[in-house]
């Protein structure tokens, strides 16, 4: 973090440079930074207020693609394979994907104290 801070001012200090060279600098005596300061707080939005934004548009979207689908069509084939899987295939299935929410989970974790 702190090496992309020195880059990153390195890059000011080089774009400060080159815009003054390239033609007669103004000096705005803090005028910008004053006028920044007057400039009202940014807004922000409440917890529900971005989760509705997101949540809206997304249900909107899957109703959409979900009303292409013919329901019962789905509902047969989610039924014959019910009746024809075998519970040991189902039990694979679980232990595989709980393999693997474990797995991410651990890697999540170890990455958030830097264990890795």
């Amino acid at each position: 973090m702190k090496q992309d801070q020195v880059e990153h001012d390195d890059f000011d200090i080089f774009l400060k440079k080159q815009l003054q060279q390239a033609q007669p600098y103004v000096e705005d005596n803090d005028f910008t930074a004053n006028v920044m300061n007057q400039l009202p707080a940014a807004k922000t939005l409440g917890v529900w207020q971005e989760r509705l934004i997101i949540l809206i548009p997304f249900m909107i979207i899957s109703l959409l693609v979900l009303s292409q689908f013919s329901l019962l069509n789905i509902l047969i084939k989610l039924w014959s394979f019910l009746v024809a899987v075998q519970v040991t295939n189902l039990m694979q299935i679980g232990l595989v994907t709980m393999l693997a929410v474990i797995s991410g989970a651990s890697f999540w974790f170890a990455k958030q104290f830097k264990l890795i």
